[in-house]
């Protein structure tokens, strides 16, 4: 057989959909000779899984010119009317698919306006759905803020702090729950000026301040006592020194 006749043989019947044994079987000539017509025809390794795919030569041709411009799969496939799954694949096939910043010249201009986007808004995630990469992808072409690590006395400090507020916080409640002033004098401009006095020692389970138990709790241990302010709450227990506790608790 000629050799141009038997060209035109492989390639008739591989895009019928044989493999390269069936090929082999039927015309009678080596594998190596079928290969290498089908691969410089493009219908070689794959080919039948583009059949599978019902993907025309057109299709194969065009979604590999779309990609190499530096298309998304995403605007390949408004484009050509395919699955996302059939020009993956295409791509895969043709080693197209890394990222399309890898095949087009304005590279660097793609990776300036990811960078730029990550800048605004601050998220990897944002700049992956608006690019159409994967997050991966984007955070090889971006520089990402990174979290400082704390040190350990950093933390400690951090810790205290958010206590000590929390703790400020859960005072005012309770000066608030407790009518906002001196039940004795109205004293009200300053909260460290103003605390909670037992008004039996002997019901007393807690002191409030320096306490970071549940409002609720607090509350109970609260309703023991009187808010006073730091000149009656002196008075208080300067009477208490002279005359006692039994006596004046039950004034109070």
């Amino acid at each position: 057989m000629r050799k141009e006749g038997l060209k035109e043989n492989i390639l008739t019947l591989r895009k019928s959909g044989l493999k390269y044994d069936e090929i082999k079987e039927k015309l009678n000539c080596s594998k190596s000779t079928i290969s290498y017509h089908c691969n410089k025809e493009g219908v070689g390794d794959g080919y039948l899984k583009y059949i599978t795919f019902d993907l025309s030569t057109d299709d194969i041709k065009k979604v590999i010119e779309l990609r190499e411009n530096g298309k998304l799969y995403k605007e390949i496939k408004n484009e050509t009317n395919l699955s996302k799954d059939k020009i993956k694949y295409v791509c895969r096939i043709n080693n197209l698919n890394d990222s399309p910043t890898k095949f087009i010249s304005s590279a660097e201009k793609v990776k300036i306006e990811m960078q730029d986007y990550y800048d605004e808004c601050g998220s990897s995630i944002k700049v992956s759905e608006k690019f159409g990469f994967h997050r991966q992808t984007v955070c090889k072409y971006i520089t990402t803020k990174r979290k400082i690590k704390m040190s350990d006395e950093d933390r400690k400090k951090s810790i205290s702090k958010n206590v000590v507020n929390w703790r400020k916080r859960k005072k005012l409640d309770l000066i608030e729950y407790k009518g906002g002033c001196c039940e004795i004098c109205n004293y009200k401009k300053s909260i460290r000026s103003l605390s909670f006095h037992h008004k039996d020692p002997k019901e007393k389970d807690f002191s409030i301040s320096g306490k970071s138990y549940s409002f609720e709790r607090l509350k109970l241990e609260v309703d023991k006592c009187i808010l006073v302010c730091s000149n009656c709450h002196s008075e208080i227990h300067d009477e208490i020194d002279e005359k006692g506790y039994s006596e004046i608790v039950n004034n109070i």
